[in-house]
């Protein structure tokens, strides 16, 4: 327990006084090593005793009074009454009349043992603080590093671009600055990337710096109340910082050189590679997670679910003329009204959004969220719609007719498979996949055709583990970065991977997982897996 003069000092100010002489004059120092107060004659002679000489002595206000008694509270309730005692269920201190009559029945402890274990507390977390600390800072700095890597490297890009441009000049115009726009539209995603990821990084540590100030003041001048009250910021607090979650960080994009072409002047100038943006890992139902689940509010069948970035999608829904913009999270973040409604969407390298409709008209969503017309492919339907990295737009008619369109609408050729052709996906080697079968949604096989518009590839339903369908049902396919097809089946709720080294697919899905009613599939920028069904639940997952 205190001394009746350190409960007196609690209450009024009390001049330190000389632990030796015990005078109040002239007492400027503080040892260290003893934890006593010194005045400047009697700190002299303890600089010459024989066991004193090197202690640690320092002016007073410097002083580090670790040993001295913790002052307790006067009681607010019961005057002349000092707080000597914790109540561990209500987390107050009180004296011990408030015991009697209000915490008889509770866990107490002794304050002075209490505050020894919430310092220990504030130190312990004051460590998980700094190491939060150091990870955020360390990522930051990193942060900057990469984005300023990011940028050279686009300048580089230009060079090239520019270099490119001088030589084919006349003709290349319009491809050359669709180039440039679009390395714009790099550093603009790269900006913005930028500074969510800094800005919450740098009010994370702005926070983590305040805390750590007042942890590591010293807290043995503290009184109960402060330190109760610093425990619990801390206790609030701590959880709030999580230095582990690591994000996406870009990698600055590639330029490839293209070589003279008459019929394709793009290829001329070259063409902005983006790297994959994860690593691949294998299917295995039982490894994946999800990430989160929701419901549109139209709780109606999706019909088409495009990825737009890292984070959105795009999602269509069946008999609704809104055409929606989603967050991970399933927040609707942008929606736009349209004279129709929305069957199969796409998105070109411009990242302009084209719109099928079931009709002969394709409709195209540009940037300022204008909807224009596309194309006319009278007297057929567009249903599937997918566009190749050379900017071919690749449409099916539930006929045996694919058409092929270029940016401007205009039909380049038609491709002939043996059956009705449904739903579409564009492969990164330039080959097509096709699903088709005898209705809208009913698929009895799925075809690979190659830049040569032949059929190179069939999947008729089998599945590793010795299963094998009669077929499928879906409004729309996928594939990922690495070229897997993701066939989704309302049937079974599952979808199936098909990938070129393995001849069967792979069930994505665990009866874990909880998906009914899988119509629609898309893989974005992060290989995260979104699968809209025909109430409106939209699962993603991860690999």
């Amino acid at each position: 327990m205190a001394s009746k003069l350190s409960i007196r000092r609690a209450q009024v100010h009390v001049p330190n006084t000389c632990a030796f002489c015990e005078s109040i004059q002239d007492v400027n120092w503080y040892c260290n090593d003893c934890c006593e107060a010194l005045c400047d004659k009697c700190k002299e002679g303890h600089q010459r005793g024989k066991k004193t000489r090197n202690d640690d002595i320092i002016p007073i206000k410097k002083g580090n009074k670790r040993r001295e008694a913790v002052l307790p509270e006067v009681c607010k309730t019961h005057r002349g009454k000092t707080c000597d005692l914790y109540c561990s269920d209500c987390g107050i201190a009180m004296c011990a009349m408030c015991f009697t009559e209000t915490h008889k029945q509770h866990t107490f402890k002794n304050i002075e043992e209490e505050i020894v274990s919430q310092r220990e507390y504030i130190q312990d977390q004051l460590q998980i603080l700094k190491s939060n600390f150091d990870q955020l800072d360390g990522y930051q700095a990193k942060r900057h590093d990469v984005s300023k890597s990011f940028k050279e490297s686009v300048d580089v890009v230009r060079q090239t671009v520019q270099t490119q441009r001088l030589i084919l000049k006349t003709e290349i115009d319009s491809i050359a600055d669709s180039v440039l726009d679009e390395l714009s539209s790099l550093i603009d995603d790269e900006e913005q990337s930028f500074k969510q990821d800094c800005q919450s990084n740098e009010k994370d540590i702005t926070e983590i710096k305040q805390l750590i100030r007042d942890a590591g003041q010293n807290t043995e001048k503290m009184s109960g109340a402060s330190l109760f009250e610093l425990t619990g910021r801390l206790k609030t607090a701590i959880p709030l910082y999580d230095a582990s979650t690591k994000t996406l960080i870009p990698r600055p994009p590639h330029f490839v050189s293209g070589k003279p072409n008459a019929d394709q002047l793009k290829s001329m100038i070259g063409y902005i590679k983006e790297d994959i943006r994860y690593e691949r890992k294998e299917v295995d139902s039982k490894q994946v997670s999800q990430i989160s689940t929701f419901r549109l509010r139209q709780q109606s069948q999706i019909t088409s679910i495009c990825p737009i970035n890292d984070t959105h999608t795009w999602m269509s829904v069946h008999g609704c003329t809104e055409l929606i913009k989603v967050n991970k999270k399933g927040k609707v973040t942008e929606s736009v009204n349209l004279d129709f409604a929305p069957w199969c969407l796409t998105l070109t390298n411009a990242e302009e959004l084209l719109i099928t409709c079931g009709s002969p008209l394709i409709h195209k969503l540009t940037k300022d969220r204008q909807v224009t017309g596309f194309a006319d492919i009278s007297p057929l339907k567009a249903w599937g719609i997918s566009v190749s990295g050379s900017d071919e737009v690749f449409v099916t008619t539930y006929t045996p007719e694919i058409l092929v369109l270029n940016m401007s609408g205009e039909r380049i050729r038609t491709i002939l498979c043996e059956d009705d052709g449904m739903n579409i996906a564009c492969l990164t080697t330039g080959n097509i996949v096709v699903t088709t079968g005898y209705n809208l949604f009913t698929s009895t096989e799925i075809i690979v055709i190659d830049k040569s518009d032949q059929i190179t590839r069939r999947w008729n339903g089998e599945v590793d583990h010795g299963q094998k369908l009669g077929n499928t049902s879906q409004s729309d396919i996928a594939r990922d970065g690495y070229d897997r097809v993701f066939v989704p089946d309302d049937i079974t709720g599952q979808v199936y991977v098909i990938s070129d080294k393995q001849g069967k697919a792979k069930c994505l899905l665990d009866e874990k997982h909880g998906a009914k009613g899988s119509c629609t599939v898309c893989v974005d920028r992060c290989g995260h897996v979104w699968i809209g069904c025909l109430n409106g639940t939209v699962h993603v997952m991860e690999l």
